[in-house]
């Protein structure tokens, strides 16, 4: 059992690495938030599966159908909308009928006129307001598996030539990409939890695995906070690695040093 280096009165043993390591995100995500610093971030190739799935739509006529989640203003909800305004955009310039189920969830009424806003925004910056069409923006349900009825019901009606289903959905994502992939549709999905990847895998055409969905909407957005949220992930991630091929290293020499450093 790992032996403590030193313990610090008022903090639980354990936590107080945990305690340092939370301060230091605070401070980076401040830092990188702070003044004119523009964090560049590498454009994520599911954007282009996106792109091209609007174009497709637009070329058979056929409606897209996107969701951004069914969840508060979480991590993933926040790149959904993202990712939502971008193919709002790209839905108006190219004259395709876009239809955005919303609601799975009590949080989902707080994010759902964000949602109306942003679609109907992308239109009229596009010089198309009368295009927009709130009823193309239903509210389902504010049950989950209510909100994946209505979403499934709307593929099977509407035969849409693409799904972007993106944000956080859970457990319903199974439902509405396997429909989608059933009425013909070309599918691109996002999990918000890493035990969907696996199966989104199977029944999507494209999936943003991991945090490409997060860096899609980081990048598509602009926005100083997502864009610094990214850049400290990574530094962190690099801080994690380090540690623990250090701890390895030390371990295989007899050193338990890292191993009692995060006991403390």
């Amino acid at each position: 059992m790992a032996t403590p280096l030193f313990q610090v009165p008022l903090i639980a043993e354990g936590r107080l690495i945990g305690l340092i390591l939370d301060i230091l995100i605070f401070a980076l995500v401040i830092y990188y938030t702070s003044g004119d610093k523009h964090i560049y971030i590498r454009r994520v190739a599911g954007l282009d599966a996106i792109e091209e799935a609007v174009g497709r739509a637009a070329e058979m006529g056929k409606p897209v159908v996107a969701s951004y989640g069914l969840g508060g203003f979480t991590y993933w909800t926040l790149a959904g909308l993202a990712i939502l305004s971008h193919v709002a955009t790209l839905s108006a310039r190219t004259g395709t009928r876009l239809i955005v189920p919303t609601g799975g969830s009590t949080e989902s009424l707080i994010v759902r006129p964000v949602a109306e806003e942003i679609v109907k925004t992308a239109y009229t910056m596009e010089g198309v307001p009368d295009q927009y069409n709130p009823d193309d923006l239903p509210f389902l349900s504010g049950q989950q598996y209510a909100y994946v009825g209505g979403y499934v019901g709307i593929l099977q009606r509407t035969r849409p030539a693409s799904t972007i289903m993106t944000g956080s959905h859970w457990s319903d994502a199974m439902n509405i990409a396997e429909t989608s992939s059933a009425v013909g549709a070309i599918t691109i999905t996002s999990g918000a939890y890493i035990s969907n990847v696996a199966a989104l895998a199977c029944a999507s055409d494209y999936i943003l695995i991991g945090e490409e969905a997060p860096a899609a909407g980081a990048y598509l957005s602009d926005d100083p906070a997502q864009r610094a949220s990214i850049r400290v992930q990574d530094i962190f991630k690099w801080i994690a690695l380090g540690c623990i091929i250090l701890g390895l290293v030390l371990s295989n020499m007899g050193i338990n040093l890292v191993e009692n450093l995060l006991s403390t």
